[in-house]
């Protein structure tokens, strides 16, 4: 029980990171994370939790770099190939050989294996984290597509040169000569069993669609299952399993290219089920960093061969040493141009540079470092094991800092991103313009169909402005069909056009939410309105009216009110008094209430035919707000990463669209 309670704390832990981060956006939610992590630790709580450095390899690493091989751009991959191989290998194995030599040098107490071990599992940048800083900053193209292409290789190329320095390490023997054959034959295995796990996976899938079994539940199953027992079987195997979930993950990218309607039911489901798992996997790692942290302070803090003050230089100095070094390797690759003219190499400086604050470390530098055994073959303690983890956490939070406040003053006016309030304002005007577009589509016919898919666009619009001016505006809207309805009651009884017994029971329900509304004492003294003997002798007579004729008569009146309303809100649109997302709304659900009052019965092929406008409709609206997108992102109104948002919500609207039409 205890175990169940703090894995719920801790998810509720990811998403309250979240929401902090939305109040402070300056912050990132790894650094959140991590606080909220120390924060668990000073809870009552009746569990120790200890990590197994295996299991933490396998739950953690296994899903997020086979989810990384999966969303990889390929075509990108292949454009850039040649300095996303020059990163992604290349720069790594030199970070490990350079900075495992001086890290032992700087802080002899570690080992030189396990200062190998601590800089392969600095050498990885974090996907997620280069994914996150586009959304901060306005990162050049090219740039992006290389870090990106870059975060996914250098993941696997990191971690096992990592496994094999923590071999060294826990055996005691190492040989350039065997490690490089071996890591040549143990990475190739690796590979090949991931392609041809992959390939029997789908040979059970088509065996599966073949019996008819088609549920969308199932075959996501089987791929969230994927990762594991892939990474499990190469374990089993002796080849590297971190290489064989990423050839895998790739592998099953392609899976998705052919277009029948399951594939897509598939497709759509799949990417919002991956981003809640890496969204609570990235959460997790950061949230047990930090519930580690403490004793691992204290530890170093108490420790006599290291000062406080020291310590935290040396995270400082590793991390300029990493940054520095990426920054001489990105100058010495020919990536940008061969030309040496001053001009360009000031473009080859700075986009060096940018690439090297760029490189952030986070996930898989967190997972490997939390991943170390804690003992050795011999028995004894991993040296300095709280040590490696506290460095690889400072240089996490060193990096995380430069990226988020240092990259911006670099970029400077050219690399600012699109203004929140400015994506904002266009993601309203895309819609503002399907709604235009939707009003050319009006016929006799669809008119209803379309007033509620506008409506629903208005919300929509209502949602991204979060204006409470607009919100105190709908509110007096409000209050005025009320006040018009009473007034239109109040005119019924007086050209005796209803029973006065209905007339004045529905007014004495107007004037509660009235005075409920408004407070105003008018409303409260007119709860029983008849003022004459003569009214309260006719309502006692009308009180022996039948149900049925109840119920007519307030039907009657209900009509007569609601078009009264329609027509008052009509004019003030037509004036252009009141915004028109907010009357429409309301001329919408008072035009819905007229339908439902006139017909005596329900009408099915009407409702079919209400059904099928609806469809059509929402159809066109989609296509319109994809146009509009589009348009948006050429003419620079919206980041990419807003328009790949936004194209990702139509996919699911369209998904919704396709399970409402069967």
């Amino acid at each position: 029980m205890e175990l169940f309670e703090i894995i719920l704390l801790m998810l509720a832990a990811v998403s309250l990171s979240s929401l902090v981060n939305r109040f402070i956006p300056s912050v990132s939610v790894p650094i959140i994370q991590i606080v909220l992590g120390m924060v668990i630790t000073l809870l009552p709580l009746h569990y120790e939790l200890k990590l197994n450095p295996e299991l933490f390899l396998l739950l953690f690493i296994a899903p997020l770099l086979f989810s990384d091989g999966r969303h990889a751009n390929k075509e990108a991959l292949w454009k850039q190939k040649k300095p996303i191989l020059l990163l992604a290998l290349g720069l790594v194995f030199i970070t490990v050989a350079v900075m495992g030599y001086f890290l032992n040098w700087l802080l002899p107490v570690i080992p030189l294996a396990a200062s190998f071990a601590l800089t392969a599992a600095l050498a990885p940048t974090d996907a997620v984290a280069v994914g996150a800083l586009e959304q901060k900053v306005k990162i050049p193209h090219q740039t992006m597509q290389i870090l990106e292409g870059e975060s996914l290789i250098n993941d696997a190329s990191g971690l096992v040169s990592f496994q094999f320095a923590v071999a060294a390490m826990v055996t005691g023997v190492f040989s350039f000569k065997s490690a490089g054959l071996s890591f040549i034959s143990i990475s190739l295995g690796g590979v090949v069993l991931g392609l041809l796990l992959t390939l029997v996976k789908y040979g059970v899938v088509k065996w599966l669609r073949r019996l008819g079994m088609e549920d969308v539940t199932l075959h996501m199953l089987i791929e969230i299952l994927t990762p594991f027992l892939i990474f499990m079987a190469a374990e089993k195997l002796g080849v590297n399993g971190i290489l064989a979930v990423v050839s895998a993950g790739i592998a099953h990218s392609f899976g998705y290219k052919k277009m029948n309607p399951e594939v897509a039911k598939l497709r759509v489901v799949s990417k919002s089920t991956w981003s809640v798992i890496i969204f609570v996997l990235n959460g997790l790692v950061f949230l047990l960093l930090g519930t580690q942290l403490p004793e691992i302070i204290q530890t170093i803090w108490n420790s006599a061969e290291i000062g406080n003050f020291k310590v935290i230089m040396y995270t400082l100095l590793l991390t300029v040493a990493v940054l520095g070094l990426r920054f001489i390797w990105a100058l010495l690759m020919d990536i940008f141009t061969k030309d040496d003219t001053l001009g360009l190499w000031k473009l080859r400086f700075k986009n060096a540079l940018i690439l090297s604050l760029s490189g952030v470390r986070g996930t898989i530098t967190l997972a490997s470092t939390l991943s170390l055994p804690f003992f050795l073959d011999d028995g004894t303690a991993f040296p300095a094991r709280d040590l490696i983890i506290f460095l690889a956490a400072g240089v996490i939070l060193w990096t995380l800092l430069i990226s988020n406040y240092l990259l911006p003053l670099l970029l400077g006016k050219e690399g600012q991103p699109v203004q929140e309030e400015e994506e904002i304002q266009a993601k309203v005007d895309i819609l503002r313009n399907v709604v235009t577009g939707l009003n050319e589509q009006i016929t006799e016919q669809n008119r209803l169909a379309t007033a509620q898919l506008i409506n629903t666009y208005s919300s929509r619009i209502r949602t991204l402005k979060k204006d409470e001016n607009e919100d105190h505006i709908k509110r007096s809207l409000v209050l005025s069909t009320l006040k018009w309805e009473r007034e239109n009651t109040l005119l019924a009884v007086e050209k005796k056009d209803v029973s006065s017994y209905i007339a004045f029971r529905h007014l004495n329900r107007i004037n509660k939410l009235l005075f409920m509304h408004t407070r105003d004492t008018q409303y409260k003294k007119e709860l029983f309105p008849a003022k004459h003997w003569d009214e309260v002798f006719g309502m006692l007579q009308q009180v022996r009216l039948s149900t049925r004729e109840r119920r007519a008569e307030l039907t009657k009146l209900k009509i007569q009110n609601i078009t009264y309303v329609i027509k008052q809100l009509n004019v003030l649109l037509a004036k252009g008094e009141v915004g028109m997302e907010t009357a429409s709304s309301l001329i919408l659900q008072y035009e819905r209430m007229l339908l439902h009052l006139t017909r005596n019965e329900p009408d099915t092929s009407a409702r079919k035919e209400f059904d099928i406008s609806m469809q059509e409709l929402a159809r066109v609206g989609i296509q319109l707000e994809r146009d509009n997108i589009q348009s948006m992102f050429e003419i620079g109104r919206i980041s990419r990463q807003c328009m790949k948002e936004l194209k990702r919500n139509i996919l699911f609207m369209e998904h919704d669209l396709r399970e409402e039409m069967g």
